[in-house]
């Protein structure tokens, strides 16, 4: 009876959220009433809803160094004609975490003998998403941040990017407010 009651303490244990009050590690439980607020005009490029952020700087989408933290700004409708995220607050209504596998298309080589294949994911990104809502621009979806795990010398990480690595991939575009009650 012992060894039940000890067994099932630990697989308890082991459902415990890894949610953290800390802002500093990448399991920081994001709680309600964050805000996020864009300091300067953002423009998204005709034929897209999105725009990337890296470095504190704009940077055009196949030019991510998707090993480092970046953040996607999306809106919820494509347009012919460049679209501006006007500056203001929005608020933060929810965020969410996941994780995300892609693999890439298998190499010519592989059936040569030239390449091993380990069949593993090609990327994993580990992904913060805020959702976002402004009644003065109600076209405005979401802001997305992330890295690729599986890129060389990420592999050791394996974790979601912390608020002060999300806060340098925005740079001086945009700032995240934390609740009075959080910090």
């Amino acid at each position: 009876m012992k060894s039940i009651l000890i067994g099932l303490i630990l697989l308890l244990g082991g459902c415990r959220s890894l949610d953290s009050p800390n802002p500093v590690s990448p399991y920081y439980a994001y709680t309600t009433g964050w805000v996020m607020r864009l300091v300067q005009p953002l423009t998204i490029p005709p034929d897209a809803a999105t725009v990337r952020l890296q470095y504190g700087e704009i940077v055009p989408r196949n030019s991510v160094q998707e090993h480092d933290a970046y953040c996607v700004v999306e809106l919820d409708t494509v347009s012919s004609d460049p679209q501006i995220l006007k500056p203001g607050q929005f608020n933060v209504w929810r965020v969410t975490r996941s994780v995300e596998t892609l693999a890439a298309t298998p190499s010519p080589f592989i059936k040569a003998g030239y390449v091993q294949d380990d069949s593993g994911p090609s990327f994993l990104y580990y992904k913060t998403e805020f959702h976002l809502r402004d009644p003065a621009q109600p076209n405005l979806r979401s802001m997305t941040c992330a890295w690729d795990q599986m890129t060389p010398g990420n592999r050791t990480f394996m974790r979601h990017l912390t608020l002060n690595e999300i806060r340098s991939a925005l740079g001086n575009w945009i700032t995240l407010i934390p609740p009075r009650e959080t910090l």
